[in-house]
């Protein structure tokens, strides 16, 4: 059996540690004007939220560095260089918390060994997800007269995606990355006084939506990426936003059935485009470095 033929890097993968540092910021500023419109709307990020935020993209510039053949130790003393001079110039260090994390996660993935490295980085961007979802779950930004879109569905829908490209690895590891994103979901819910309802609910559909997609991918693992993605996608889709709807909402005074249903559609639209997207530009790198069969 032939190695995998390592793929060259392209531009992208030499600019991505540039811009990288800035996007994350007035990303996480985006994720504070998004949580605006829950119930609570925060002030500012949590400390946890912020730094969770910084590891979605970890995985992203790790691949960079590897590609690139930087190095993972110049590209971080570099930015706390970078980090030094801004607290100097009165740059709150509290606005580098998610930058300084996205280098912390992908330096320390770029250092692990490739394949433990891949899989390493799939199961951070899938368990940071599901933590900003469950932050943001009860804000909803309301698009034209007859659309509500959960945040949380803007992160939720990634999940599934991330998830997909663990698969390669077993069964098991795709269940321990469901059962380990369950038990830190629950214990951020607790640490920030989340309503147990909540809490119990968002566990519920975890573990229910995550094993039937689990299930669906392992027994269409011959076919094509996109196949199996989307497959599995249109079962966990609907299940997860069902189950999290009505569990978490019902009985809630603005939770008619009307709402419910809006609510329902625009999340599972939402989430299959969210990790439709995101297939596509996995499926992109999948064909470069010739990891496995089309």
């Amino acid at each position: 059996m032939t190695a995998p033929t390592p793929a060259a890097p392209r531009r992208s993968d030499r600019l991505r540690p540039l811009v990288l540092p800035p996007l994350v910021t007035l990303g996480a500023a985006a994720l504070l004007w998004m949580s605006g419109f829950g119930a609570t709307p925060p002030e500012r990020l949590p400390i946890a939220t912020l730094a969770f935020f910084g590891a979605l993209f970890g995985d992203a510039l790790a691949r960079s560095l590897v590609r690139t053949g930087r190095s993972g130790t110049a590209f971080l003393a570099a930015g706390l260089a970078i980090a030094v001079a801004l607290a100097a110039f009165g740059v709150p260090l509290r606005d580098l918390v998610a930058p300084a994390a996205t280098a912390l996660a992908g330096v320390a993935l770029a250092a692990a060994p490739e394949r433990l490295g891949r899989m390493l980085g799939a199961m951070s961007v899938y368990v940071a997800a599901t933590l900003l979802a469950n932050y943001t779950l009860d804000a909803f930004l309301p698009v034209g007269p007859w659309f509500l879109v959960n945040v949380g569905t803007l992160f939720f829908g990634v999940t599934f995606t991330q998830r997909d490209r663990v698969h390669r690895y077993g069964r098991r590891a795709v269940y321990a990355m469901i059962f380990a994103a369950a038990v830190m979901n629950v214990l951020a819910a607790l640490s920030v006084g989340t309503p147990l309802r909540y809490v119990a609910v968002s566990f519920l559909a975890i573990v229910v939506s995550e094993a039937a997609d689990t299930e669906v991918y392992q027994r269409m693992i011959r076919r094509r990426w996109l196949v199996r993605v989307l497959s599995s996608n249109a079962v966990s889709a609907p299940i997860d936003t069902i189950l999290f709807t009505v569990l978490a909402f019902a009985g809630a005074p603005f939770a008619t059935a009307g709402w419910m249903v809006q609510v329902i559609v625009t999340d599972v639209v939402v989430k299959y485009a969210s990790g439709f997207a995101t297939a596509l530009a996995l499926l992109r790198d999948r064909t470069r470095t010739r990891l496995e069969p089309a």
